[in-house]
């Protein structure tokens, strides 16, 4: 269809190209006005979608660059949203971050911790918030390799531990941002800080313990190293502290000792070194010293402030110190931290035994002493792994059947130069040095072992009834102590009631409730407890009332004075009175002749032991002689002399 002002007319020549030009013009027109529409179109949808999520709260800032490089944060709040109470109330830090760096949003746990707010941290760089040191380990935060540990910088200067994580980068209105969280591990930090303290310190006095203090020695002896200087350890050893536990109590016993610590403090000189490093024992570490006589002068005044009266308990403590001390040259290459300990220690037994209140140096014929402890030391070490340490069996017996209820373990040592060497020659040492854990440890299950074999084979199936005697090191040792006599009996498979741990009475009441504890842990396995060397020590009849104790064994130094030594024999007659009064065995050691046997039957005493029977025997003659000393023994079951005892 034509349009009407057309109809009939003829176009000009020539009219036909401007009119052209005219219609592409115009399409050119309509062309960008379509693209300008649709440019808002889109635009439109974007606003749509950005206040879509707005509304729904998916949007936590809008960033808005009227001006390039001049980019505003605009925060958005929905106090109805989840997600944005949840972030809000989390504990730790959060925020979002653009890709060139900025916080697009806080939360007030993150203002918190630097000490500023949303407002503030919202625009800014999120290194801004960093210490510069920490910066590095910023731009390695990565979700694939998880957190980095990181320092911010708090708008009153002071630095915050924090450990950062991320999120993978997400596109946000054709924003990519990154989500993070913020851990403050002020806390954490705080209590690694304690750990590390208690693990180098006591916690008692708060000094330095045995591992701080071997620090500190190795320490000194380096920095002394071509110099004249010398350093000087002075080990310290309270004179009979004991009596206060055993006469006040632990609680005032540590008092005792803090105030014993603070003394030892006042009077060394600023920079020296005090520590504790186990029940009474203190060591003090002195630098710099030009002479012996500056070390024996701190000595001096240690004794001084020590000797003061102490106030801790009802009535006041006079209380007395053993020092001994050691040092080590300028130009010794070989002195070490466990050789200068060693060697103080080694001086303080040797004031202890001139003592109390004695000042020693270590000297060299103290060397010599402690060369030969050395050597000790190392021989029963390798006499442990080598098997030259064994057992030997005494038997016990019924004093009223004069037949044998069973036998108790005597560990000896077969050395092979020096023979066979009696316990009394190297137990003590091995206490000492601590290496009584693994002995005690091995003769528990050798001795449990050998009782079952003895059960199947001398007793008729019967239980063979097996003594071990338990060292205070090893009483102290608690948990460890339980341990092994369990695994003993787990495998020997012997009955537990059957078995018999002696423990001395002085290690009974070194530490009673301590001591309480482990027997009672003991006894819930079914063994059963002997007091050893009854009558020797310092016993609290208090708390012998209250240890689950089954037998209490006579010294055999009164033993030995029954019939002439009237003294010995009305404290024999005490012990078997107050056993039948607990409801509990007697047990004499060291029963020799027949005399001692008689009386000791007379008193009512259940068991004995002695050569009037049998000395401690090896296996093979131990079986031979239980075998005729058993109630159904095949032989005579009649004493020995001591000669025959002896000899055989």
């Amino acid at each position: 269809m034509t349009h009407p002002a057309t109809q009939g007319t003829q176009a000009p020549p020539g009219g036909q190209t401007a009119q052209d030009d005219q219609a592409q013009d115009l399409a050119l027109e309509l062309a960008a006005t379509r693209a300008e529409l649709a440019e808002l179109r889109e635009k439109l949808d974007e606003y749509e979608q950005t206040l879509r999520a707005i509304r729904l709260g998916e949007v936590d800032a809008l960033l808005v660059a009227a001006v390039p490089g001049q980019e505003q944060v605009f925060t958005l709040s929905s106090a109805d949203r989840p997600y944005r109470n949840f972030v809000e109330s989390m504990s730790d830090g959060a925020a979002t971050v653009s890709s060139s760096g900025l916080v697009l949003y806080a939360n007030q746990a993150l203002a918190t911790l630097v000490e500023s707010t949303c407002r503030q941290i919202v625009g800014a760089p999120l290194l801004d918030l960093v210490q510069p040191s920490s910066r590095p380990s910023l731009h390695r935060l990565d979700p694939s390799s998880g957190p980095v540990e990181a320092a911010l910088s708090t708008t009153t200067g002071t630095s915050v531990p924090v450990r950062i994580s991320s999120s993978a980068p997400f596109r946000v209105n054709g924003e990519t941002i990154t989500c993070i969280t913020v851990i403050d591990l002020t806390g954490e930090r705080l209590a690694e800080a304690k750990l590390e303290h208690l693990a180098r310190h006591d916690a008692l006095t708060g000094l330095p313990n045995r591992t701080l203090l071997t620090e500190r020695i190795a320490a000194a002896i380096a920095e002394r190293a071509g110099t004249d200087h010398l350093v000087a350890l002075l080990f310290c050893d309270v004179d009979g502290f004991k009596n206060v536990n055993d006469a006040y109590g632990h609680q005032v016993g540590d008092q005792t000792l803090r105030v014993l610590a603070r003394r030892l403090s006042d009077a060394v000189r600023p920079g020296d070194t005090v520590a504790r490093i186990g029940g009474d024992e203190f060591v003090v570490l002195c630098r710099g010293l030009s002479e012996v006589q500056a070390a024996t002068a701190i000595a001096s005044r240690i004794r001084a402030a020590i000797a003061v009266p102490l106030r801790t308990a009802p009535n006041p403590l006079d209380i007395t110190i053993s020092i001994g001390i050691a040092l080590a040259p300028g130009g010794d290459p070989d002195t070490s931290a466990d050789s200068l300990l060693r060697d103080a220690d080694e001086a303080m037994y040797k004031a202890k035994r001139q003592g109390p209140n004695v000042i020693e140096v270590f000297d060299e014929p103290l060397r010599v002493v402690a060369a030969s402890r050395l050597l000790m030391l190392t021989e029963l070490r390798r006499a442990r792994i080598g098997g030259e340490l064994l057992l030997h069996y005494q038997p016990v017996m019924n004093l009223e059947t004069e037949t044998s209820t069973g036998t108790e373990a005597l560990i000896r040592w077969q050395h092979p130069a020096r023979g066979l060497v009696p316990p009394d020659q190297f137990i003590p040492f091995a206490e000492r040095t601590g290496l009584i854990i693994d002995i005690g440890a091995w003769v528990l299950g050798e001795a449990c072992r050998q009782a079952s074999i003895w059960t199947g084979g001398i007793a008729g199936g019967q239980p063979m009834e097996m003594s071990v005697n338990v060292s205070g090191r090893q009483l102290a040792q608690g948990a460890g102590l339980v341990h092994d006599v369990r695994r003993a009996l787990a495998d020997s498979g012997i009955d537990p009631n059957s078995l018999v741990l002696e423990v001395t009475e002085s290690a009974l009441m070194d530490d009673a409730a301590a001591a309480l504890r482990v027997v009672n842990e003991l006894k819930s396995l079914g063994v059963r407890i002997a007091i050893d060397d009854f009558g020797m020590g310092y016993s609290s009849l208090v708390y012998l009332k209250n240890f689950p104790v089954d037998l209490l064994k006579i010294d055999r130094s009164f033993v030995a004075g029954l019939g002439h030594d009237q003294q010995d024999s009305a404290i024999v007659r005490s012990v078997i009175d107050l056993a039948h009064a607990l409801g509990i065995k007697a047990v004499a050691e060291g029963i020799e002749t027949t005399e001692h046997l008689r009386i000791l039957q007379g008193l009512g005493c259940s068991y004995g032991q002695g050569f009037l029977w049998s000395p401690g025997l090896p296996p093979a003659k131990a079986g031979d002689r239980l075998r005729l000393l058993s109630p159904t023994g095949t032989g005579t079951s009649a004493p020995l002399s001591r000669t025959s005892a002896i000899e055989s």
